[in-house]
């Protein structure tokens, strides 16, 4: 009987699947095992809180309150006729210079004309009756009664005819000073009668805003002091403040203050005005945008600097704010580098990278 070559030996697959899983475990762990020492680097440095930074630098800062007040000037006149009359004649155009007692407007005057016609008559014969009254009684023939009534009669028509003279001058409205004629209220021909004014005369040589400050503001402003005035459609104008009230309304709490304004201004008056005054200024300070500087629940402000690598939580002590800039009074020197974007997501003691700038 012929002998068979024995069949070669198989693995079975379910031991071949056994073979290999160990074989892939092998794999990956020599793989992990490779890469592990660059993974937690690689995290930690992803981990950083990336900020960005300012440095403190010292420098000028000034701080200023507005209000709000109207210009004005003591010479304007709101001329009146002295008696009623109707008017005859308007002898200078509005927006005229005038100089003191130029002849603006002319009333009539023919009723006062005929009355002083009458009282030159009456006087000139008071006149002749007074000069035989005294001879008379110079040569002691007339009477002291008869002398003295003439007398009385003369002194008391002259003095009525100076009057009538006097009013007919008044029928000749003139500048009360210097200025300009802003305005003629009536026509020829209209009844000119008090209280209607007649014209309108402006000096402008002389003019200021008066304004009133909160009596909180008692302390900061004072006559001399410098200040700024805005108007609108004129360019800023430095000028100081004439005059502090020395009295507060008590309605308002308010102080009365008058500033004055250049010669050779185009303010006009009732015009609004807005006048800037400098309460603190500072040749050297800190300051920081208001925007960066936070608060705790316990209301004290602070901001991070960053020292070394670390965002280090840093109180400080703040002043005024000015132009968006917030006077630091402690906590912050120059040179310190104070965290401006990213304070937000950093914890104290927090290390932290710089933004590239």
């Amino acid at each position: 009987m012929a002998h068979r070559p024995a069949a070669p030996h198989r693995i079975q697959p379910k031991t071949m699947k056994k073979t290999l899983i160990p074989l892939g475990l092998v794999a990956i762990a020599l793989l992990a095992r490779c890469g592990a020492p660059a993974e937690p680097v690689a995290v930690e440095a992803n981990r950083l809180t990336r900020v960005g930074v300012q440095t403190v630098e010292a420098a000028p800062f000034s701080h200023s309150f507005a209000v709000q007040g109207n210009v004005q000037t003591d010479r304007i006149a709101n001329v009146l006729a002295a008696f009623p009359g109707v008017v005859r004649e308007v002898l200078v155009e509005e927006g005229t210079k005038v100089s003191e007692g130029t002849a603006l407007v002319r009333i009539d005057t023919d009723v006062l004309a005929k009355q002083r016609a009458e009282l030159v008559t009456q006087m000139e014969l008071a006149e002749t009756l007074f000069e035989r009254a005294e001879r008379l009684w110079n040569k002691e023939i007339g009477s002291e009664v008869d002398y003295l009534q003439a007398k009385t009669s003369l002194e008391a028509l002259r003095r009525s005819l100076a009057t009538l003279d006097e009013q007919i001058d008044q029928a000749i409205i003139r500048a009360p000073f210097s200025g300009v004629l802003d305005r003629v209220f009536v026509n020829v021909g209209e009844m000119a009668a008090p209280p209607m004014p007649v014209v309108r005369v402006v000096d402008l040589s002389d003019l200021y805003v008066r304004a009133s400050v909160s009596d909180h503001y008692a302390g900061s402003v004072s006559a001399g002091q410098q200040v700024r005035v805005e108007a609108r459609g004129l360019a800023p104008m430095e000028s100081q403040i004439r005059r502090v009230g020395q009295y507060i309304e008590a309605a308002n709490r308010t102080i009365d203050l008058t500033v004055d304004l250049p010669a050779g201004t185009r303010a006009l008056p009732n015009m609004v005005a807005t006048v800037h005054i400098t309460d603190l200024a500072l040749d050297s300070a800190v300051a920081l945008p208001s925007a960066i500087v936070q608060q705790d629940a316990n209301g004290q402000e602070y901001v991070y600097v960053v020292r070394g690598d670390e965002a280090t939580k840093q109180p400080i002590e703040t002043g005024v704010v000015s132009d968006g800039l917030l006077l630091i009074e402690s906590g912050l020197k120059p040179g310190d580098r104070v965290i401006d974007r990213g304070a937000a997501r950093v914890v104290d003691g927090e290390r932290v990278t710089l933004i590239e700038s």
